[in-house]
Protein backbone atom coordinates (compact mmCIF):
# COMPACT_ATOMS: atom_id res chain seq x y z
CA UNK A 1 0.00 0.00 0.00
CA UNK A 2 2.54 2.57 1.10
CA UNK A 3 4.63 2.13 -2.23
CA UNK A 4 0.90 1.92 -4.42
CA UNK A 5 -0.78 5.25 -2.47
CA UNK A 6 1.51 6.72 0.43
CA UNK A 7 -1.60 9.28 1.38
CA UNK A 8 -4.04 5.71 2.00
CA UNK A 9 -1.02 4.28 3.97
CA UNK A 10 -0.43 6.98 6.19
CA UNK A 11 -4.15 7.57 7.00
CA UNK A 12 -4.53 4.00 7.76
CA UNK A 13 -1.16 4.41 9.85
CA UNK A 14 -2.48 7.15 11.85
CA UNK A 15 -5.80 5.37 12.22
CA UNK A 16 -4.59 2.25 14.07
CA UNK A 17 -2.18 4.37 16.44
CA UNK A 18 -5.74 6.79 17.26
CA UNK A 19 -7.45 2.90 17.55
CA UNK A 20 -4.49 2.12 19.70
CA UNK A 21 -5.42 5.25 22.08
CA UNK A 22 -9.22 4.90 21.80
CA UNK A 23 -8.85 0.92 23.40
CA UNK A 24 -6.55 2.32 26.52
CA UNK A 25 -8.29 2.19 29.93
CA UNK A 26 -7.72 5.61 31.59
CA UNK A 27 -7.73 6.51 35.49
CA UNK A 28 -8.97 9.80 34.91
CA UNK A 29 -10.58 12.04 32.02
CA UNK A 30 -8.02 13.21 30.09
CA UNK A 31 -4.98 11.42 28.52
CA UNK A 32 -1.96 14.04 28.58
CA UNK A 33 0.59 12.75 25.57
CA UNK A 34 4.08 14.89 24.90
CA UNK A 35 5.82 14.92 22.03
CA UNK A 36 9.55 16.65 22.98
CA UNK A 37 9.60 18.96 19.35
CA UNK A 38 5.73 18.91 18.86
CA UNK A 39 6.10 22.94 18.16
CA UNK A 40 7.99 22.42 14.89
CA UNK A 41 8.12 18.47 13.86
CA UNK A 42 5.48 16.28 14.98
CA UNK A 43 2.61 19.16 15.19
CA UNK A 44 2.82 19.59 11.27
CA UNK A 45 1.87 15.90 10.85
CA UNK A 46 -0.50 14.81 13.82
CA UNK A 47 -2.66 17.63 13.26
CA UNK A 48 -3.16 16.97 9.68
CA UNK A 49 -3.69 13.09 10.72
CA UNK A 50 -6.42 13.92 13.28
CA UNK A 51 -8.02 16.06 10.86
CA UNK A 52 -8.30 13.31 8.16
CA UNK A 53 -9.31 10.60 10.63
CA UNK A 54 -11.70 12.73 12.84
CA UNK A 55 -14.14 15.34 12.47
CA UNK A 56 -12.57 18.55 12.53
CA UNK A 57 -14.87 20.19 14.69
CA UNK A 58 -13.50 17.82 17.60
CA UNK A 59 -9.60 19.13 16.83
CA UNK A 60 -8.53 22.25 18.36
CA UNK A 61 -5.09 23.22 18.70
CA UNK A 62 -3.10 26.27 20.02
CA UNK A 63 -0.49 27.87 18.21
CA UNK A 64 1.65 30.68 18.61
CA UNK A 65 2.89 33.70 16.46
CA UNK A 66 5.51 32.13 14.80
CA UNK A 67 3.61 28.43 13.71
CA UNK A 68 4.88 26.82 16.71
CA UNK A 69 2.00 24.36 17.83
CA UNK A 70 1.73 24.87 21.48
CA UNK A 71 -0.62 22.00 22.16
CA UNK A 72 -3.34 19.44 20.29
CA UNK A 73 -6.35 18.57 21.38
CA UNK A 74 -9.33 15.97 20.19
CA UNK A 75 -12.33 15.30 22.27
CA UNK A 76 -13.34 12.60 19.84
CA UNK A 77 -11.13 9.58 21.35
CA UNK A 78 -13.57 8.80 24.15
CA UNK A 79 -11.66 10.55 26.87
CA UNK A 80 -10.11 13.78 25.96
CA UNK A 81 -6.37 13.65 24.58
CA UNK A 82 -4.40 16.58 24.21
CA UNK A 83 -0.71 16.42 22.91
CA UNK A 84 1.55 18.97 24.26
CA UNK A 85 5.15 20.04 23.83
CA UNK A 86 7.77 19.29 26.30
CA UNK A 87 10.63 21.29 23.96
CA UNK A 88 8.68 24.22 25.64
CA UNK A 89 8.90 23.33 28.97
CA UNK A 90 12.17 21.80 29.22
CA UNK A 91 14.15 24.01 26.17
CA UNK A 92 16.90 21.56 25.98
CA UNK A 93 17.84 18.78 23.17
CA UNK A 94 16.16 15.05 24.71
CA UNK A 95 19.84 13.93 25.45
CA UNK A 96 20.18 16.77 27.94
CA UNK A 97 16.93 16.51 29.61
CA UNK A 98 17.50 13.36 29.82
CA UNK A 99 20.67 14.01 31.87
CA UNK A 100 19.44 16.57 33.66
CA UNK A 101 16.99 14.03 34.94
CA UNK A 102 19.50 11.07 35.01
CA UNK A 103 18.03 8.66 32.84
CA UNK A 104 19.31 7.21 29.39
CA UNK A 105 19.05 9.14 26.38
CA UNK A 106 19.18 8.75 22.64
CA UNK A 107 20.59 5.45 21.54
CA UNK A 108 22.85 6.43 18.56
CA UNK A 109 22.61 9.83 16.46
CA UNK A 110 20.17 10.80 14.02
CA UNK A 111 20.70 8.98 10.67
CA UNK A 112 19.28 11.18 7.98
CA UNK A 113 18.49 8.32 5.72
CA UNK A 114 15.73 7.70 8.43
CA UNK A 115 13.42 10.65 6.73
CA UNK A 116 14.04 8.80 3.44
CA UNK A 117 11.01 6.05 2.01
CA UNK A 118 13.94 4.05 0.80
CA UNK A 119 14.05 3.16 4.85
CA UNK A 120 11.33 0.78 4.11
CA UNK A 121 13.14 -1.52 1.69
CA UNK A 122 16.14 -2.05 4.05
CA UNK A 123 15.30 -4.17 6.85
CA UNK A 124 18.16 -3.69 8.63
CA UNK A 125 18.22 0.14 8.21
CA UNK A 126 14.20 -0.14 9.20
CA UNK A 127 15.16 -2.20 12.49
CA UNK A 128 17.77 0.71 13.04
CA UNK A 129 14.69 3.43 12.92
CA UNK A 130 12.53 1.12 15.27
CA UNK A 131 15.58 1.10 18.07
CA UNK A 132 15.91 4.46 17.68
CA UNK A 133 12.27 5.54 17.59
CA UNK A 134 11.85 3.35 20.86
CA UNK A 135 14.62 4.54 23.00
CA UNK A 136 13.55 7.93 22.25
CA UNK A 137 9.83 7.34 23.54
CA UNK A 138 11.16 5.52 26.48
CA UNK A 139 13.38 8.24 26.82
CA UNK A 140 11.43 11.34 26.96
CA UNK A 141 8.63 9.42 29.00
CA UNK A 142 11.58 8.34 31.77
CA UNK A 143 13.06 11.68 31.83
CA UNK A 144 9.29 13.54 32.24
CA UNK A 145 8.35 10.67 34.63
CA UNK A 146 11.60 12.06 36.66
CA UNK A 147 10.40 15.53 36.22
CA UNK A 148 6.72 15.27 37.21
CA UNK A 149 8.01 13.38 40.58
CA UNK A 150 10.27 16.13 41.80
CA UNK A 151 8.40 19.22 40.83
CA UNK A 152 5.13 17.74 42.28
CA UNK A 153 6.87 16.50 45.41
CA UNK A 154 8.83 19.75 45.86
CA UNK A 155 6.23 22.33 44.82
CA UNK A 156 2.85 20.30 43.98
CA UNK A 157 3.07 21.50 40.47
CA UNK A 158 2.06 19.26 37.96
CA UNK A 159 3.92 19.39 34.80
CA UNK A 160 0.86 18.30 32.93
CA UNK A 161 -0.97 21.73 33.69
CA UNK A 162 1.91 23.61 32.67
CA UNK A 163 2.30 24.83 28.44
CA UNK A 164 6.10 26.38 29.11
CA UNK A 165 8.94 26.91 31.10
CA UNK A 166 7.95 30.34 32.38
CA UNK A 167 4.33 28.85 33.27
CA UNK A 168 6.24 26.10 35.80
CA UNK A 169 7.97 28.75 37.39
CA UNK A 170 5.03 31.13 37.70
CA UNK A 171 3.19 28.22 39.46
CA UNK A 172 6.40 27.09 41.52
CA UNK A 173 6.34 31.03 42.44
CA UNK A 174 2.88 31.05 43.55
CA UNK A 175 3.12 27.97 45.16
CA UNK A 176 5.41 28.95 47.86
CA UNK A 177 7.22 32.52 47.09
CA UNK A 178 4.42 34.98 46.43
CA UNK A 179 3.42 37.04 48.89
CA UNK A 180 1.84 40.01 46.58
CA UNK A 181 -0.98 39.76 44.34
CA UNK A 182 0.44 40.66 40.56
CA UNK A 183 -1.50 42.29 38.17
CA UNK A 184 -2.81 42.29 34.61
CA UNK A 185 -2.36 45.22 32.78
CA UNK A 186 -5.03 46.49 30.79
CA UNK A 187 -4.54 46.56 27.28
CA UNK A 188 -4.20 50.33 26.84
CA UNK A 189 -0.93 50.35 29.80
CA UNK A 190 -0.10 47.75 28.21
CA UNK A 191 0.26 49.28 24.58
CA UNK A 192 2.73 52.07 26.44
CA UNK A 193 4.74 50.00 28.40
CA UNK A 194 5.43 47.18 25.73
CA UNK A 195 7.34 50.00 23.76
CA UNK A 196 9.87 50.58 26.80
CA UNK A 197 10.60 46.59 26.78
CA UNK A 198 13.98 45.78 25.03
CA UNK A 199 16.30 42.69 25.19
CA UNK A 200 19.56 42.70 26.35
CA UNK A 201 22.71 44.99 24.83
CA UNK A 202 24.59 43.55 22.23
CA UNK A 203 26.92 45.98 20.63
CA UNK A 204 30.41 45.50 19.20
CA UNK A 205 32.87 47.85 19.43
CA UNK A 206 36.13 46.84 18.19
CA UNK A 207 36.46 44.63 14.95
CA UNK A 208 39.89 42.78 16.25
CA UNK A 209 42.32 42.04 19.04
CA UNK A 210 44.33 39.67 20.26
CA UNK A 211 45.03 38.59 23.51
CA UNK A 212 41.10 38.57 24.27
CA UNK A 213 39.54 38.07 27.93
CA UNK A 214 35.79 36.45 27.75
CA UNK A 215 33.29 37.44 31.42
CA UNK A 216 30.13 36.59 31.91
CA UNK A 217 27.65 37.48 34.70
CA UNK A 218 26.19 35.04 36.89
CA UNK A 219 22.73 34.65 36.64
CA UNK A 220 22.10 38.66 35.46
CA UNK A 221 18.42 38.51 34.96
CA UNK A 222 17.85 36.73 38.36
CA UNK A 223 20.07 39.43 39.86
CA UNK A 224 18.05 42.13 38.20
CA UNK A 225 15.08 40.65 39.96
CA UNK A 226 16.25 41.32 43.11
CA UNK A 227 15.56 45.30 42.34
CA UNK A 228 12.07 47.07 43.25
CA UNK A 229 9.41 46.29 40.76
CA UNK A 230 6.33 48.42 39.44
CA UNK A 231 3.25 47.30 41.25
CA UNK A 232 -0.13 49.35 41.55
CA UNK A 233 -0.33 51.95 39.27
CA UNK A 234 -0.45 55.47 41.36
CA UNK A 235 -0.86 58.20 38.28
CA UNK A 236 -1.07 58.67 34.77
CA UNK A 237 0.77 61.82 33.98
CA UNK A 238 -0.37 63.42 30.83
CA UNK A 239 1.94 66.59 31.31
CA UNK A 240 5.51 65.89 32.87
CA UNK A 241 7.20 69.62 32.35
CA UNK A 242 7.25 69.64 36.54
CA UNK A 243 8.20 66.49 36.64
CA UNK A 244 11.49 65.46 38.20
CA UNK A 245 12.91 62.45 37.16
CA UNK A 246 14.96 61.77 39.88
CA UNK A 247 11.70 61.66 41.71
CA UNK A 248 9.60 59.26 39.14
CA UNK A 249 9.30 55.70 39.12
CA UNK A 250 7.87 53.77 36.07
CA UNK A 251 7.70 54.50 32.54
CA UNK A 252 8.16 57.99 30.72
CA UNK A 253 7.39 58.76 26.90
CA UNK A 254 10.72 60.66 26.39
CA UNK A 255 12.56 62.86 23.95
CA UNK A 256 16.36 61.89 24.04
CA UNK A 257 19.41 63.46 22.51
CA UNK A 258 22.60 61.74 22.59
CA UNK A 259 25.70 63.64 22.87
CA UNK A 260 26.77 63.02 18.63
CA UNK A 261 30.60 62.42 20.36
CA UNK A 262 29.42 59.88 22.73
CA UNK A 263 31.48 56.95 21.40
CA UNK A 264 29.59 54.46 23.13
CA UNK A 265 26.12 55.02 23.35
CA UNK A 266 24.28 52.58 25.60
CA UNK A 267 20.76 53.33 25.70
CA UNK A 268 18.58 50.85 23.25
CA UNK A 269 16.35 52.46 20.60
CA UNK A 270 13.95 50.32 17.70
CA UNK A 271 14.53 51.70 13.95
CA UNK A 272 13.19 48.90 11.32
CA UNK A 273 12.63 46.36 13.29
CA UNK A 274 16.08 46.01 15.14
CA UNK A 275 17.54 47.32 18.09
CA UNK A 276 20.68 49.74 17.99
CA UNK A 277 22.48 51.90 20.43
CA UNK A 278 22.57 55.26 18.61
CA UNK A 279 24.00 58.92 18.76
CA UNK A 280 21.70 61.60 18.08
CA UNK A 281 18.01 62.57 18.32
CA UNK A 282 14.98 60.42 19.44
CA UNK A 283 11.27 60.12 20.72
CA UNK A 284 10.81 56.58 22.81
CA UNK A 285 9.48 54.61 26.15
CA UNK A 286 11.59 53.93 28.65
CA UNK A 287 11.92 52.99 32.25
CA UNK A 288 12.40 55.67 35.08
CA UNK A 289 15.81 53.84 36.42
CA UNK A 290 16.94 53.36 32.98
CA UNK A 291 16.91 56.82 32.50
CA UNK A 292 18.06 58.28 35.58
CA UNK A 293 21.60 55.65 34.78
CA UNK A 294 22.38 56.91 31.87
CA UNK A 295 21.57 60.80 32.47
CA UNK A 296 24.83 60.75 34.07
CA UNK A 297 26.74 59.73 31.29
CA UNK A 298 25.31 63.10 29.37
CA UNK A 299 22.00 61.99 28.23
CA UNK A 300 19.43 64.36 28.05
CA UNK A 301 15.50 64.04 28.10
CA UNK A 302 12.37 66.11 27.51
CA UNK A 303 9.72 64.27 29.50
CA UNK A 304 6.38 64.24 27.81
CA UNK A 305 3.99 62.07 29.75
CA UNK A 306 4.56 58.91 31.67
CA UNK A 307 2.65 55.84 34.22
CA UNK A 308 3.47 55.99 37.65
CA UNK A 309 3.94 53.01 40.09
CA UNK A 310 4.58 52.55 43.38
CA UNK A 311 7.49 49.83 44.12
CA UNK A 312 7.66 45.89 45.08
CA UNK A 313 9.91 43.53 45.84
CA UNK A 314 8.22 40.65 44.54
CA UNK A 315 11.03 37.95 43.80
CA UNK A 316 13.67 38.31 46.30
CA UNK A 317 12.84 35.08 48.24
CA UNK A 318 12.10 33.31 45.04
CA UNK A 319 15.67 34.23 43.79
CA UNK A 320 17.27 33.83 46.58
CA UNK A 321 15.71 29.82 47.45
CA UNK A 322 16.97 28.84 43.85
CA UNK A 323 20.27 30.61 43.55
CA UNK A 324 21.65 29.07 46.46
CA UNK A 325 20.47 25.33 44.85
CA UNK A 326 22.34 26.33 41.62
CA UNK A 327 26.09 27.79 43.31
CA UNK A 328 25.79 24.79 45.81
CA UNK A 329 24.27 21.50 43.91
CA UNK A 330 25.16 19.37 41.13
CA UNK A 331 23.19 17.20 38.81
CA UNK A 332 19.52 17.37 38.79
CA UNK A 333 18.96 19.71 41.62
CA UNK A 334 21.30 22.56 40.01
CA UNK A 335 20.06 22.12 36.51
CA UNK A 336 16.49 22.64 37.88
CA UNK A 337 17.34 25.53 39.81
CA UNK A 338 19.11 27.42 36.65
CA UNK A 339 15.93 26.31 34.44
CA UNK A 340 13.85 28.35 37.25
CA UNK A 341 16.05 31.39 37.93
CA UNK A 342 16.10 31.94 34.06
CA UNK A 343 12.53 31.92 32.75
CA UNK A 344 10.10 33.29 35.23
CA UNK A 345 10.25 36.82 34.28
CA UNK A 346 9.54 36.13 30.78
CA UNK A 347 6.04 34.97 31.64
CA UNK A 348 4.73 38.88 32.52
CA UNK A 349 6.45 39.85 29.08
CA UNK A 350 4.27 38.22 26.85
CA UNK A 351 2.20 39.86 24.15
CA UNK A 352 -1.31 40.24 25.43
CA UNK A 353 -2.65 39.60 21.81
CA UNK A 354 -3.26 35.73 21.33
CA UNK A 355 -3.71 33.40 18.30
CA UNK A 356 -7.49 31.45 18.24
CA UNK A 357 -7.42 28.90 15.79
CA UNK A 358 -10.83 27.82 13.58
CA UNK A 359 -11.72 25.01 12.21
CA UNK A 360 -14.19 26.46 10.09
CA UNK A 361 -16.49 25.00 7.36
CA UNK A 362 -15.26 25.96 3.39
CA UNK A 363 -18.84 27.80 2.58
CA UNK A 364 -18.51 30.24 5.54
CA UNK A 365 -14.98 30.97 5.27
CA UNK A 366 -15.39 34.00 3.59
CA UNK A 367 -17.27 35.27 6.41
CA UNK A 368 -14.44 34.51 9.06
CA UNK A 369 -12.33 36.14 6.60
CA UNK A 370 -14.38 39.48 6.36
CA UNK A 371 -14.48 39.36 10.61
CA UNK A 372 -11.48 38.15 11.56
CA UNK A 373 -8.08 39.68 11.49
CA UNK A 374 -6.57 36.80 9.80
CA UNK A 375 -2.41 35.20 10.33
CA UNK A 376 -2.80 32.34 8.09
CA UNK A 377 -5.11 30.54 6.08
CA UNK A 378 -4.68 26.02 6.15
CA UNK A 379 -6.54 23.81 3.35
CA UNK A 380 -7.63 20.52 5.44
CA UNK A 381 -9.91 19.24 2.67
CA UNK A 382 -12.63 19.93 0.72
CA UNK A 383 -15.05 20.52 3.42
CA UNK A 384 -12.49 22.70 5.85
CA UNK A 385 -10.24 24.84 6.42
CA UNK A 386 -8.40 25.74 9.41
CA UNK A 387 -7.66 29.49 10.09
CA UNK A 388 -5.31 31.44 12.64
CA UNK A 389 -6.61 34.84 13.87
CA UNK A 390 -5.29 37.33 16.34
CA UNK A 391 -7.56 37.83 19.74
CA UNK A 392 -6.81 40.44 22.17
CA UNK A 393 -7.46 40.14 25.79
CA UNK A 394 -10.30 42.03 26.66
CA UNK A 395 -11.93 43.91 29.76
CA UNK A 396 -14.43 41.26 30.09
CA UNK A 397 -11.71 38.79 30.70
CA UNK A 398 -10.07 41.07 33.03
CA UNK A 399 -12.89 41.71 34.98
CA UNK A 400 -13.62 37.55 35.14
CA UNK A 401 -9.82 37.27 36.15
CA UNK A 402 -10.55 39.72 38.97
CA UNK A 403 -7.22 42.11 37.36
CA UNK A 404 -4.50 39.48 39.07
CA UNK A 405 -2.90 35.77 38.12
CA UNK A 406 -5.31 33.91 40.05
CA UNK A 407 -5.85 31.65 37.66
CA UNK A 408 -2.59 30.07 35.65
CA UNK A 409 -3.38 26.61 34.52
CA UNK A 410 -5.06 27.15 31.17
CA UNK A 411 -2.82 29.26 28.66
CA UNK A 412 -5.10 27.97 26.16
CA UNK A 413 -8.24 30.81 27.04
CA UNK A 414 -6.83 34.13 28.52
CA UNK A 415 -2.95 35.60 27.76
CA UNK A 416 -2.06 37.48 31.36
CA UNK A 417 0.80 39.39 31.47
CA UNK A 418 2.38 42.16 33.20
CA UNK A 419 5.27 43.27 31.03
CA UNK A 420 5.93 46.44 33.38
CA UNK A 421 7.59 43.66 35.50
CA UNK A 422 9.88 42.07 32.04
CA UNK A 423 10.68 45.66 31.22
CA UNK A 424 11.99 46.59 34.33
CA UNK A 425 13.74 43.63 35.06
CA UNK A 426 15.66 43.61 31.46
CA UNK A 427 16.33 47.11 32.16
CA UNK A 428 18.10 47.00 35.57
CA UNK A 429 20.31 43.99 33.50
CA UNK A 430 21.37 46.81 30.79
CA UNK A 431 22.56 48.97 33.67
CA UNK A 432 24.54 46.51 35.11
CA UNK A 433 26.02 46.30 31.95
CA UNK A 434 26.39 50.05 31.62
CA UNK A 435 30.19 49.85 33.03
CA UNK A 436 31.11 47.08 30.47
CA UNK A 437 29.97 48.86 27.53
CA UNK A 438 31.41 52.13 28.43
CA UNK A 439 34.96 50.84 29.44
CA UNK A 440 37.36 51.19 26.23
CA UNK A 441 38.70 47.82 26.84
CA UNK A 442 35.80 46.45 26.02
CA UNK A 443 35.62 44.69 22.52
CA UNK A 444 31.88 43.40 22.22
CA UNK A 445 29.14 42.61 24.43
CA UNK A 446 26.33 40.38 24.73
CA UNK A 447 23.29 40.29 27.00
CA UNK A 448 25.51 39.05 29.98
CA UNK A 449 28.83 38.90 28.78
CA UNK A 450 31.59 40.44 27.38
CA UNK A 451 35.02 40.38 25.54
CA UNK A 452 38.00 42.42 27.10
CA UNK A 453 41.75 43.13 26.42
CA UNK A 454 41.91 43.39 29.78
CA UNK A 455 41.49 41.23 33.14
CA UNK A 456 38.86 42.73 34.84
CA UNK A 457 39.19 43.77 38.97
CA UNK A 458 39.15 40.38 41.42
CA UNK A 459 36.88 42.57 43.46
CA UNK A 460 34.05 42.07 40.71
CA UNK A 461 34.87 38.23 39.95
CA UNK A 462 32.70 35.71 42.36
CA UNK A 463 30.05 33.31 42.97
CA UNK A 464 27.47 35.56 43.90
CA UNK A 465 24.34 36.88 42.18
CA UNK A 466 25.28 39.38 39.55
CA UNK A 467 29.61 38.41 39.94
CA UNK A 468 31.47 38.31 37.07
CA UNK A 469 32.93 34.80 36.47
CA UNK A 470 36.00 33.92 33.75
CA UNK A 471 34.09 31.95 30.98
CA UNK A 472 37.64 30.84 29.34
CA UNK A 473 38.75 29.43 33.12
CA UNK A 474 42.51 31.25 32.46
CA UNK A 475 42.70 30.63 29.15
CA UNK A 476 43.57 33.62 27.36
CA UNK A 477 41.75 33.91 23.79
CA UNK A 478 44.35 34.56 21.57
CA UNK A 479 42.51 35.93 18.26
CA UNK A 480 38.97 37.61 18.07
CA UNK A 481 37.12 38.91 15.13
CA UNK A 482 33.78 40.57 15.64
CA UNK A 483 31.43 41.23 13.00
CA UNK A 484 27.98 42.24 14.37
CA UNK A 485 25.88 41.70 17.48
CA UNK A 486 25.55 37.79 17.56
CA UNK A 487 28.26 37.73 15.05
CA UNK A 488 32.23 36.54 15.70
CA UNK A 489 34.41 34.25 16.18
CA UNK A 490 37.34 33.44 18.23
CA UNK A 491 40.32 30.79 18.68
CA UNK A 492 42.39 29.41 21.75
CA UNK A 493 44.74 26.89 22.85
CA UNK A 494 43.08 24.52 25.03
CA UNK A 495 45.15 23.15 28.67
CA UNK A 496 46.35 20.24 26.72
CA UNK A 497 48.05 23.11 24.04
CA UNK A 498 45.35 22.18 21.35
CA UNK A 499 44.19 24.79 19.05
CA UNK A 500 40.32 25.50 19.43
CA UNK A 501 38.30 27.80 17.17
CA UNK A 502 34.33 28.93 18.12
CA UNK A 503 32.42 30.87 16.44
CA UNK A 504 28.79 32.34 17.11
CA UNK A 505 26.56 33.79 13.80
CA UNK A 506 23.43 34.10 13.51
CA UNK A 507 21.53 32.01 10.97
CA UNK A 508 23.98 29.22 10.98
CA UNK A 509 24.96 26.45 13.24
CA UNK A 510 27.03 27.40 16.18
CA UNK A 511 30.98 27.17 15.58
CA UNK A 512 30.00 26.29 11.75
CA UNK A 513 32.17 28.50 10.71
CA UNK A 514 36.21 28.61 11.03
CA UNK A 515 38.12 31.57 12.07
CA UNK A 516 40.14 32.27 9.04
CA UNK A 517 35.86 32.35 7.48
CA UNK A 518 34.92 35.14 9.82
CA UNK A 519 37.83 37.06 8.96
CA UNK A 520 37.02 36.68 5.41
CA UNK A 521 33.38 38.73 5.84
CA UNK A 522 34.82 40.89 8.36
CA UNK A 523 36.92 42.02 5.62
CA UNK A 524 34.29 42.42 3.15
CA UNK A 525 33.76 39.18 1.32
CA UNK A 526 30.71 36.89 1.02
CA UNK A 527 31.57 33.10 1.59
CA UNK A 528 29.14 30.26 1.02
CA UNK A 529 28.33 27.10 3.16
CA UNK A 530 27.48 23.96 3.07
CA UNK A 531 24.16 23.39 5.28
CA UNK A 532 22.61 19.88 5.89
CA UNK A 533 19.48 18.32 6.74
CA UNK A 534 17.70 22.02 6.79
CA UNK A 535 14.25 21.32 7.72
CA UNK A 536 11.33 23.89 5.98
CA UNK A 537 8.10 23.96 7.88
CA UNK A 538 4.63 25.03 6.15
CA UNK A 539 1.77 26.36 7.85
CA UNK A 540 -0.09 26.51 5.21
CA UNK A 541 -0.13 22.79 3.98
CA UNK A 542 1.08 21.60 7.19
CA UNK A 543 3.66 20.25 5.57
CA UNK A 544 8.08 19.78 6.14
CA UNK A 545 10.93 19.71 3.83
CA UNK A 546 14.18 18.70 4.48
CA UNK A 547 16.63 20.00 1.87
CA UNK A 548 20.38 20.22 1.76
CA UNK A 549 21.46 24.46 0.94
CA UNK A 550 23.98 26.47 0.70
CA UNK A 551 23.97 29.89 3.05
CA UNK A 552 25.42 33.05 1.37
CA UNK A 553 27.16 34.91 4.54
CA UNK A 554 28.30 38.51 4.64
CA UNK A 555 28.50 41.34 6.68
CA UNK A 556 25.30 42.96 7.22
CA UNK A 557 26.67 45.50 9.86
CA UNK A 558 25.12 49.23 9.51
CA UNK A 559 27.89 50.59 11.67
CA UNK A 560 31.05 52.11 10.22
CA UNK A 561 34.00 51.17 11.08
CA UNK A 562 37.33 53.19 10.98
CA UNK A 563 40.78 51.96 11.95
CA UNK A 564 39.48 49.07 13.75
CA UNK A 565 36.80 51.20 15.56
CA UNK A 566 32.52 51.01 15.01
CA UNK A 567 31.14 54.13 15.17
CA UNK A 568 27.67 54.78 16.77
CA UNK A 569 24.67 55.31 14.40
CA UNK A 570 23.52 58.55 13.94
CA UNK A 571 19.41 59.00 14.82
CA UNK A 572 17.70 62.22 13.78
CA UNK A 573 13.86 62.48 14.46
CA UNK A 574 14.12 65.96 13.68
CA UNK A 575 12.10 67.25 16.31
CA UNK A 576 14.60 69.15 18.26
CA UNK A 577 15.33 72.11 16.68
CA UNK A 578 19.44 72.57 18.49
CA UNK A 579 19.93 69.07 17.00
CA UNK A 580 21.11 70.34 13.79
CA UNK A 581 23.86 72.63 15.35
CA UNK A 582 25.27 70.03 17.51
CA UNK A 583 25.20 67.73 14.80
CA UNK A 584 27.15 70.26 12.92
CA UNK A 585 29.59 70.69 15.34
CA UNK A 586 30.01 67.57 16.63
CA UNK A 587 29.70 65.45 13.40
CA UNK A 588 33.54 64.89 13.06
CA UNK A 589 34.50 64.84 16.39
CA UNK A 590 34.59 60.97 16.60
CA UNK A 591 36.29 60.67 13.30
CA UNK A 592 39.05 63.00 14.29
CA UNK A 593 39.74 61.20 17.73
CA UNK A 594 39.93 57.53 16.74
CA UNK A 595 42.34 58.96 13.60
CA UNK A 596 44.49 60.36 16.40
Amino acid sequence: MLKSNIELAVKELWNKYFNYLEKLELSCDKLTIFAHNLGDFDGYFLYRGLMSCYHPENVSSIIDDSNTFISITCNALGELIEFKDSLRIFPMSLDKLCAMFDVEGKSTAYNPKFSNLELFNNPTLLQEFISYSLQDAKALFEALFNAQNMYFSKFNVDIESVYSTATLSLKIYRSKFQEDPIFILPSNIDNFIRNSYYGGGTDVYKGFSKLVYYYDVNSLYPAAMLNDMPYNLIKIHKNMDNINLENFFGFIEVEVLCPIDMKRPVLPHHVNGKTIYPVGNWKAVYFSEELKAVAKLGYQFKLIKGYEFSKANLFKSYINYFYEIKKNSTGVERNMAKLQLNNLYGYFGRKQEGLTTLNVKNVELTNVLLTRVVKSITPINEDYTTVLTYSNINSTMLEKLNNQFQSIGSDQHFIMSNVAIASAVTAYARIVMIPYKIDPNTLYTDTDSIFTTVTIDPKLIGDHLGQMKDEMNGIVIQEACFVGPKKYGYWYYDKDGNKVEKSVFAGVPRNSLTFNEIKAVFNGETITINVDNRFFKSINNLSITIKNIKISIKNTNDKVKINNEYLPILVNSGFNNTFETLFNKFKNLIIKTIKR
